[in-house]
């Protein structure tokens, strides 16, 4: 997913032409026909920690950006995804391991052209046997703490990881809370 805005020249809605106006205290580019703005560009992307035993599991990227890094499984959210649902995908994808999210552990915050989220979550690991795949992953394992700190690891992933070995307490999801949107859900801390 590219890190650079798209530049609209018409509305996505009604197909008129945009213009820059002030909307909310900043230039942005809104349509008068149809009021549609345009608020920014955004992605979001998951990541997890997944410990089996004394071993946290560990990709190797097969792809730019970071291509031979050693960095926590993951990636994007997809439209209609719930974030819990994104990172068990995504583990599971690219390792062929079953995990449940625990607790959101981290936030990366991440602005610029494109504003870029990443959640991390503690996952709780379900089994399942390790199984590349190839054109996400070029290697995977369970490392120990002595293994992984040998690895050409990124920054982010080496942080969480160290920090998940003393999290008792993150954001976990609360049921029960009325809210609005068909797939909202809440995390908070109990």
């Amino acid at each position: 997913m590219s890190m650079f805005a798209t530049e609209y020249k018409y509305c996505p809605q009604c197909g008129h032409s945009l213009q820059n106006t002030e909307v909310a205290g900043r230039v942005r580019e809104n349509c008068p026909s149809c009021s549609f703005v345009h608020w920014g560009e955004f992605s979001l992307g998951v990541g997890g920690v997944v410990w089996r035993g004394d071993k946290v599991l560990l990709v190797q990227r097969a792809y730019n950006p970071g291509k031979g890094m050693w960095t926590i499984p993951g990636g994007y959210v997809d439209q209609n995804e719930r974030i819990e649902d994104a990172i068990a995908r995504e583990i599971h994808e690219e390792t062929g391991i079953l995990a449940e999210p625990a607790s959101i552990m981290a936030l990366r915050d991440r602005p610029g052209a494109k504003h870029d989220a990443y959640i991390v979550f503690l996952m709780r690991d379900l089994g399942g046997t390790l199984q590349a795949e190839p054109s996400e992953v070029s290697d995977i394992g369970f490392f120990t703490l002595e293994e992984y700190r040998q690895l050409k690891i990124a920054a982010l992933s080496l942080s969480v990881i160290e920090a998940s070995n003393s999290v008792n307490q993150g954001l976990s999801l609360k049921t029960g809370v009325q809210l609005i949107g068909e797939l909202a859900i809440l995390y908070s801390v109990r």
